[in-house]
């Protein structure tokens, strides 16, 4: 009997995780479409602007050819927005070497209204040619995770986040580091387990799930924290192998 419950619980779980990763995964393409939708509506406008110019300036040909000529730089910025948008969506359960900077950006991205409304002063270092073979989309899911639990973790005032992707052979490394309150010894022995969270609406499954994620590419998630007077705040680490190329 104890055999049989233990299995129904593992696959009670399993069942679990799969339908809380394809919720993650939607509310993230949710979000990644609103990003890309936002950037196309910029764009648009731009060039609807400059075509009203342009009518009102049809006895200026310099003025003409040098709207034509803004009108194709938007139009080339804008078909790269539909490119990279086109090249997440196909990318996203197919490993293949990524530049681990592109999806640490576009993370950044996905939550630049969140990081702008906290006041959040952002440190950035990319190394160079820090490539992994990963599921783009999954690796998204993992760095918005942390971001936004770094988010929550920083003091309304004098908020800092510093973003970092090395290499370090034969890992590529990003560590995502706040200067938040830290996190409390009893919650931290434990603080992978699912169902673990200290947030009142939180479910606690999504650090669970990005370690998961981490090790199914063959990686590790790590994390150190400090809660002391000055100098408290969290860091987390994923290592990931680097691509033979990098």
């Amino acid at each position: 009997m104890a055999e049989w419950s233990e299995r129904t619980a593992r696959k009670r779980l399993s069942q679990l995780e799969q339908a809380f990763e394809r919720c993650e995964r939607l509310a993230l393409a949710s979000q990644f479409a609103s990003v890309i939708m936002h950037e196309v509506n910029n764009y648009l406008e731009s060039i609807t602007n400059l075509v009203y110019l342009t009518k009102l300036q049809t006895n200026v040909p310099n003025q003409v050819m040098g709207n034509m000529e803004s009108i194709e730089q938007q139009l080339t910025m804008l078909a790269n927005v539909t490119r990279r948008s086109l090249a997440f969506h196909r990318s996203q359960n197919e490993i293949r070497d990524v530049e681990l900077s592109e999806i640490v950006q576009s993370a950044l991205k996905l939550h630049s209204d969140a990081i702008a409304k906290h006041g959040v002063e952002v440190e950035i270092h990319f190394a160079r040619s820090a490539q992994a073979p990963v599921r783009e989309g999954e690796i998204l899911q993992v760095i918005s995770n942390l971001l936004l639990n770094a988010l929550d973790a920083i003091p309304s005032e004098g908020g800092k986040l510093a973003v970092q992707v090395a290499r370090e052979y034969p890992f590529v490394k990003i560590v995502i580091s706040d200067n938040g309150h830290g996190i409390p010894d009893e919650l931290a022995e434990k603080l992978f387990e699912p169902y673990v969270t200290s947030k009142p609406t939180g479910t606690g499954l999504g650090l669970w799930l990005s370690k998961r994620i981490v090790e199914r590419h063959k990686g590790v998630l790590q994390f150190t924290t400090a809660r002391a007077k000055e100098g408290s705040g969290t860091s987390f680490s994923i290592s990931l192998p680097a691509s033979l190329a990098a």
